[in-house]
């Protein structure tokens, strides 16, 4: 066991940490552990009576894409199907795409029976704290200065953007804003939302650390073993969250190419085995690409990158300090020089890929805040090095560090608020709710004993939840996963509307039904709530507490 520790310092701590630095570190882990768990506690406590918690604080939209592939995994699957949209059943394409993080969190639930959503959040904490070891270790690398090391992890545990500010900036796009109707908030641009929210983040966030210190170590030693472990780390990557490996490989090639004169040709061998790892999941999603029509059409789905000026301002002081940091870094005459560049390039290179012409730009920012921070804590320390009072140093930084966390407290407040309310004022733009009536849940299990491979019709605030808790699929479920759920080409959400307003004449909703293969139609608390009713006569399959499933006859859908 000492054997192994010390081939993990050895690997990725470049100077191992004083006591008096590890303390602050498991202190700084420690609070930052209860304010991404605490709130999720504080939710389950408050559950209305008649309702069920889902486990969720934040846009169960997505998150419940992850878990419906995670529910494939605990039910034996190795690739899974989009059960958020129907086109695939009808066409009968076999599945294709794969997610190890998703396929991990399946199988741990089905050999420990523990509900999907609580090993979700199980893995997500581990991550965290993974990504806060890792990161101070890369800092061990970049820098001896310990109060540079500390300064960075706390910005990287607590803080967030500078959202807070928002009312004195009217009409821009804040990325840490979640209450802003026109633009949606952008989770994987800061580490804490990312580590409160969504444990795909927090798992990549750890490889790509675990990347950047492998590569470090192969370099340093020539070590073929830590080569080999960057490239398995790359892969594993390119296979969670594929966006994250482009800036990745575009620092990592720029600074090589900087030190590439420098040094033996032997110390580069991390690269080319980067590449290889990263560009084996690549290829294969490309072959997804070719040969799956749902994953093409949905992968030219455009998430654009707002702004420059936009993401500038969200950044706020941190970019500031960054930039008096990268200054530093570059006055800098030691030998960590060439090691402290090391962030500069990933912080730019991360800023150039989310402006590349690709449908995914945006979310090829996941990770920049990482370099950010490393970059303002050598700004502050730097700075408040210049106070001749030690206690006036502590009290600036800690003034500093709560500034830039104050976002991340906001964040907190609003997702505590939507918990109480049930998200009923984003109703209005078909967001799931985080509390689902016992009714609905009911339903929902009696759609999971059913054989696979069935259509269910709801409103999308229950439809989110069908393959998740049923493992069928829903012919509307979620905004960018169901196809047409809202387009010039076809209007999902239009249709089910119309469905169930009866504005499609009987036999019109016959044929509706028969078109696309739908087996079973919900009327729930959602539907009961806008008035919404069935308009044809269906058989019962399945009626309790007020929620009911019709069951389409096959001579409806033949």
């Amino acid at each position: 066991m000492r054997s192994q520790l010390s081939r993990f310092r050895a690997v990725f701590f470049s100077a191992f940490p004083t006591l008096l630095e590890k303390r602050a570190i498991l202190a700084i882990i420690a609070l930052h552990v209860l304010a991404i768990s605490l709130p999720y506690l504080w939710a389950l406590a408050i559950t209305p009576e008649g309702f069920s918690y889902s486990g969720l604080l934040f846009n169960p939209d997505d998150q419940n894409v992850h878990l419906s592939w995670a529910r494939q995994a605990a039910e034996g699957h190795f690739f899974f199907r989009n059960l958020f949209t129907h086109e695939s059943l009808l066409s009968g394409e076999r599945p294709l795409f794969t997610n190890l993080l998703c396929w991990l969190i399946g199988a741990l639930s089905s050999l420990t029976t523990i509900p999907l959503v609580w090993v979700y959040h199980l893995l997500r904490v581990i991550f965290a704290v993974l990504t806060l070891v890792l990161f101070h270790a890369l800092s061990t690398r970049l820098t001896p200065d310990r109060r540079v090391r500390i300064m960075a992890l706390a910005l990287v545990a607590y803080s967030s953007g500078a959202g807070f500010l928002a009312p004195f900036f009217p009409g821009r796009d804040w990325m840490d804003r979640a209450d802003n109707p026109d633009f949606p908030m952008m989770p994987e641009a800061f580490t804490f939302t990312s580590s409160y929210i969504f444990t795909l983040n927090m798992a990549s966030l750890t490889l790509l650390l675990a990347t950047y210190l492998l590569c470090l170590h192969a370099f340093e030693t020539a070590s073929k073993k830590a080569a080999i472990g960057a490239g398995l780390t790359a892969l594993l990557l390119a296979n969670i969250h594929t966006y994250d490996v482009f800036p990745l490989l575009l620092a990592l090639s720029w600074w090589a190419v900087d030190q590439f004169r420098s040094f033996p040709r032997a110390r580069f061998l991390f690269l080319p085995l980067v590449y290889i790892g990263a560009f084996i999941p690549v290829l294969y999603q490309l072959f997804v690409f070719r040969f799956s029509e749902e994953f093409r059409i949905k992968a030219l789905t455009k998430t654009l990158a707002p702004a420059l000026s936009d993401i500038l301002i969200s950044y706020g002081p941190m970019i500031l300090l960054a930039v008096a940091g990268g200054v530093f870094v570059w006055r800098e005459t030691s030998q960590n020089k060439m090691r402290m560049q090391l962030p500069i390039l990933w912080a730019i290179s991360t800023l150039l890929c989310i402006y590349a012409p690709v449908s995914f730009a945006r979310k090829m920012i996941e990770g920049l805040h990482l370099p950010l921070c490393f970059l303002a804590a050598m700004g502050i320390v730097a700075i408040l090095s210049k106070l001749q009072s030690q206690n006036l140093r502590r009290v600036a930084a800690a003034g500093v560090l709560l500034l830039l966390s104050l976002s991340s407290l906001q964040l907190i407040q609003w997702t505590l608020k939507n918990a109480q309310d049930n998200n009923a004022e984003r109703a209005g733009v078909l967001m799931p709710p985080l509390y689902l009536a016992t009714s609905d849940l009911l339903a929902l299990r009696f759609l999971k004993n059913q054989p696979r491979g069935k259509v269910v019709l709801c409103l999308p605030y229950v439809g989110n939840y069908v393959p998740r808790e049923s493992g069928q699929t829903a012919f509307v479920g979620h905004w960018a996963e169901t196809l047409y759920f809202h387009s010039d080409v076809r209007n999902k959400v239009g249709e089910t509307f119309a469905f169930y307003k009866g504005t499609m004449p009987s036999n019109q909703a016959r044929a509706w039904l028969r078109e696309n293969r739908i087996n079973y139609v919900m009327i729930g608390s959602y539907e009961k709530r806008l008035g919404l009713s069935l308009p044809l006569e269906l058989p019962i399959a399945h009626e309790e507490s007020g929620t009911t499933i019709y069951a389409v006859p096959p001579a409806t859908r033949n």
